[in-house]
């Protein structure tokens, strides 16, 4: 019938793009990160790969090693987390985020989304995400789990986190069913992963009810964490500490 014969051309297709899909990340070498063994600014990189299906091999370094190499000239600026990936090094993980979002949606492995988002409106909040979660990381270390002068749990506690915590649910939109990530635009993008790990370093360290006067975020949150292949990482991932 006409209907089993569309069903069967729809099939095709997708076999074939998945085959097509496969293929191109068989052409591609392992790309390498280099880091420190903890989740830092290097666990949303590992997330990254763990959504995007992308396969890498992990070099954990300890801060002796990071020394040799800065002496030695092969680290850019000096710092990890580091990707090498064929003959391209980049460090920042901002830019590590990014590059393996064009890389995925190169590779087709999306399923009908995009990592880099749908246009520049997309990518621009992508990128306004990834620094924001990165903000957000550096505010739990240096106020709330570092112990140095620029240490201030009750300034944490009593007016960032909530500000924070604020800000992020003015993005969350959890009534849209179709809407995957934060902000305008309804794909889940390198932005939203950065986001949603630096969220969940947030549940570590202050708790699961972090989120819970914040209904949107709570929502939204809990949503993304039933993307499978992110649970399944965080799931299975060894026990590291936040920093070392």
């Amino acid at each position: 019938s006409k209907g089993v014969f569309t069903d069967f051309k729809q099939q095709s297709f997708l076999a074939t793009a998945s085959i097509t899909c496969c293929q191109y990340l068989a052409k591609m070498a392992f790309p390498v990160l280099t880091c420190r063994d903890e989740l830092g600014f290097t666990e949303q990189i590992r997330l990254m790969f763990a959504e995007t299906g992308i396969k890498f091999d992990e070099n954990t370094v300890t801060d002796a090693t990071v020394e040799t190499m800065k002496n030695n000239g092969e680290l850019l600026f000096n710092k990890v987390p580091i990707l090498q990936w064929d003959n391209f090094k980049l460090c920042e993980s901002a830019a590590i985020m990014e590059h393996i979002a064009v890389k995925a949606d190169e590779a087709g492995v999306g399923r009908g989304n995009s990592y880099l988002g749908h246009n520049e409106m997309e990518r621009s909040m992508a990128r306004a995400l990834v620094c924001a979660a990165n903000d957000l990381r550096r505010d739990i270390y240096e106020l709330y789990l570092q112990e140095s002068e620029l240490q201030d749990q009750a300034l944490f506690t009593t007016t960032v986190l909530p500000k924070w915590l604020t800000h992020l649910n003015k993005l969350a939109v959890a009534s849209e069913a179709n809407d995957q990530g934060l902000g305008p635009g309804v794909h889940y993008t390198f932005g939203d992963v950065a986001m949603f790990e630096a969220m969940t370093q947030l549940k570590q360290v202050m708790g699961d009810d972090v989120f819970d006067d914040y209904r949107d975020i709570k929502d939204y949150y809990a949503k993304t964490a039933t993307r499978t292949r992110l649970r399944l990482h965080l799931d299975n991932r060894p026990q590291r500490p936040i920093r070392v």
